[in-house]
């Protein structure tokens, strides 16, 4: 092939290319869109009190509290485009957009993944966030093929079963929620990291309405916390229990366990004034799951020693 045919050919190429390159981002771009009108319909609203709610949307959940001196949200769910819904939620709910803190319960993905929606605020967690957060953003290339991974894994059980199924809607729901978060990474959205990070305990005073925070030791993350909003009789408690008081601990230890039972007599002081316990992923629990809470921390110490 002479030149000029050669820088012809090479020209055409590079047109297609880049046609082929937008045709992809538009779809890409356009999937992400009706993904996430999708989910609009099955976002739910919960009133905790008259200051505090929970949005959430399968096992997505964000928590807002209005005070005085600003919005106070916890975690920020697993997907930047879809916390950017929860944020607007919350807005219309409480006609304000003063956000002043994001607290992360952890540093799972499902916790921080829309970090960045409430960037005009403080964000808040244990110091332990901030190096796990760091270490597994690492290899985007991992995070994407492993959210794939897990969005075909959804869709496949989605094409076995029933539709009129009762847990085919939770499935829905859970593929809706890994495809936006698998999306966000292609259109580049960051993940932010806490600004503000504490060691032990941390209290943040908002005129009417106070947390404290506190570390709960190695259990289900390396850096979960508690959250006790006294005024409101309010106890988060992010992914380190289930319904019954069921302990999510990955690997227990001797050493963290003497942590658990310090935190235990923490709530102890506190319990008769907690009436409402929030799990990480929507979960409005009672009283009574926190005391089986702390009698199975209680026993898995004492089995450890």
């Amino acid at each position: 092939m002479d030149r000029p045919k050669f820088i012809l050919a090479l020209l055409v190429l590079i047109v297609i290319s880049i046609i082929s390159f937008s045709i992809y981002n538009f779809y890409l771009s356009d999937y992400s869109d009706t993904m996430s009108e999708n989910a609009d319909e099955f976002i739910q609203l919960d009133k905790l009190s008259d200051k505090a709610i929970l949005v959430k949307m399968g096992y997505d959940a964000v928590t807002a509290i209005a005070t005085q001196k600003g919005i106070v949200v916890i975690d920020a769910g697993i997907s930047h485009s879809l916390t950017a819904k929860y944020r607007k939620i919350i807005e219309e709910k409480f006609k304000r957009n003063d956000f002043a803190y994001l607290i992360n319960t952890h540093s799972h993905p499902d916790h921080i993944g829309g970090n960045q929606v409430f960037s005009d605020a403080v964000i808040v967690g244990h110091e332990n966030c901030l190096n796990e957060i760091s270490v597994y953003w690492k290899d985007m290339d991992k995070i994407k093929a492993g959210l794939k991974k897990v969005v075909n894994q959804y869709e496949n059980q989605l094409k076995s079963i029933d539709p009129e199924w009762q847990d085919s809607l939770e499935i829905y729901l859970q593929k809706i929620r890994y495809e936006n978060a698998y999306n966000d990474l292609h259109n580049n959205h960051e993940v932010t990291l806490p600004a503000k990070a504490f060691n032990d305990t941390m209290s943040i005073l908002m005129g009417d309405v106070t947390f404290y925070l506190i570390y709960f030791g190695k259990a289900h993350s390396g850096s979960d916390i508690l959250i006790y909003i006294p005024e409101e009789k309010i106890l988060i408690v992010g992914d380190l229990f289930s319904e019954y008081g069921r302990p999510s601990i990955t690997e227990p230890d001797k050493i963290n366990s003497e942590r658990w039972m310090i935190v235990n007599q923490w709530i102890n002081e506190r319990l008769n004034n907690i009436d409402k316990v929030i799990g990480g992923h929507g979960q409005i629990l009672e009283r009574k799951d926190l005391q089986s809470f702390i009698q199975n921390i209680t026993q898995i110490t004492k089995e450890l020693k």
